[in-house]
């Protein structure tokens, strides 16, 4: 039987149907479609990575917009036309190679081909009537910053009201801005050499012999923005010589410091980029113990250890809060406790995460993290560092958490000076990380 012929729009429409209307996870959807679809092109890949991620990101600015445009009430649309209005609304507002036509029709097509003629009519009236008022989503009237500040920055660069309150309060309106405009940006793509298995000028040897466009990192030098990376991960020879890891990242294990021959517990390693960095800066010698609390993520640092060479990383299934009875209170000279976290530096990489978020996790995980820091700070030799690391950009998650441990514990210290370092994308233009540095005594 011949196979069904299904279009990029099609594929895109899915995605953003299982993200928005079922919970999933929009970078695990797109996977799984692009993975069952091998024989699609580069552009067609591209294409519909660009749809489904632009829309789900901007889902709250295009039920807004598209609100004014229906004479029906949005939450009496069906959910396979209101995504289809969204997908079209996309293009017309956020992408200018599409002409405006093609993405009207297209959208009409879907929708008699996925629901019925009679919301084929419906999609087209809303789609040109879109069409008519605006060409680009800078045509687009805001709430005016001046009196609703809050309302602009959430519609206009699509971002949940209480996260955009939140940043107001902690980084100003401008940071705030600025903060959200860089959510919006495409993210780059940054890997790590694999100085196990290549030196830093080797690896770049490699990528301008097979015609990978990069540039250096101007944070850490074995990491490199890789321009076309669609090429570099097709290209199956090279997955021994790097793993992809944001700059941000990669700062941990240089905070950390090991040396050749140490033992190391990182308490929250899955899926393992911090671990295998952390070997690396070894020369794969010594022992690092890496935990995670779910087996399947275990097996993903397994996985990265086979994919570089690396024999010194421990996987084991844990909760870093019982390590210590586990592991007989045996002594590390250093403990990274990388903690689960609301994640919200790093929303430029991951387009549906604003909208998973809620101020109430804060308050939880911060919580968490103060437990986890408790448990493992037994198991830190005298002298030994306790690196402490989120993906935060939330006080409560981060300075909030150290003054805590800090006035619980007699034992720990800032290892120098105010102890932390904060990458914040508004000042480097990369994902915001916070890194603690504790010495144990």
């Amino acid at each position: 039987m011949k196979a069904k012929i299904i279009s990029a729009r099609e594929i895109a429409l899915q995605i953003v149907g299982r993200v928005l209307d079922d919970g999933a996870y929009a970078n695990i959807e797109a996977h799984r479609e692009l993975l069952e679809r091998r024989g699609l092109s580069d552009l067609d890949r591209r294409f519909i990575l660009e749809l489904a991620y632009g829309t789900v990101k901007h889902w709250n600015t295009l039920d807004w917009i598209l609100s004014s445009l229906s004479k029906r009430p949005l939450e009496k649309i069906e959910q396979d036309i209101m995504n289809i209005l969204r997908l079209g609304a996309y293009q017309i507002l956020y992408l200018d190679r599409v002409p405006d036509s093609a993405a009207c029709n297209e959208s009409v097509a879907l929708a008699k081909r996925l629901v019925h003629h009679g919301a084929a009519g419906f999609v087209n009236g809303v789609l040109r009537n879109l069409g008519r008022r605006y060409s680009s989503i800078s045509q687009v009237s805001f709430p005016a910053i001046q009196n609703k500040p809050v309302d602009h920055i959430s519609l206009k660069y699509s971002h949940p009201r209480w996260l955009v309150e939140r940043w107001i309060r902690t980084y100003g309106l401008k940071n705030t801005l600025e903060l959200c405009a860089f959510n919006n940006r495409p993210p780059v793509h940054s890997v790590r050499v694999n100085t196990l298995a290549v030196s830093i000028d080797g690896f770049k040897k490699v990528l301008a012999d097979n015609d990978i466009e990069f540039r250096e990192s101007q944070i850490v030098k074995e990491g490199l923005i890789i321009k076309a990376y669609g090429r570099l991960e097709r290209n199956a020879c090279l997955r021994n010589l790097y793993l992809t890891q944001s700059e941000g990242s990669m700062v941990v294990a240089h905070k950390v410091d090991p040396r050749p021959g140490d033992s190391i517990l990182d308490a929250c390693a899955a899926p393992g980029a911090k671990s295998t960095h952390l070997a690396q800066r070894m020369a794969n010698s010594g022992e690092i113990i890496a935990l995670d609390i779910h087996e399947h993520r275990v097996a993903l640092i397994e996985n990265n250890c086979r994919r570089l060479g690396i024999t010194c990383i421990y996987p084991s299934v844990m909760d870093a809060r019982e390590a210590a009875v586990h592991l007989d209170n045996h002594k590390f000279d250093a403990v990274l406790v990388d903690a689960p976290c609301s994640g919200t530096g790093v929303l430029n990489r991951r387009p549906d995460a604003r909208w998973r978020k809620e101020a109430a996790d804060i308050s939880r995980l911060s919580g968490l993290q103060v437990e986890l820091l408790e448990a493992v700070i037994p198991l830190v030799k005298p002298g030994g560092k306790l690196v402490y690391s989120t993906c935060s950009l939330e006080p409560e998650e981060n300075e909030g958490v150290i003054e805590e441990v800090l006035k619980k514990s007699k034992s720990i210290r800032a290892a120098d000076g105010k102890g932390y370092t904060k990458l914040l994308p508004f000042e480097m233009q990369t994902d915001g990380f916070f890194i603690a540095s504790l010495t144990v005594s």
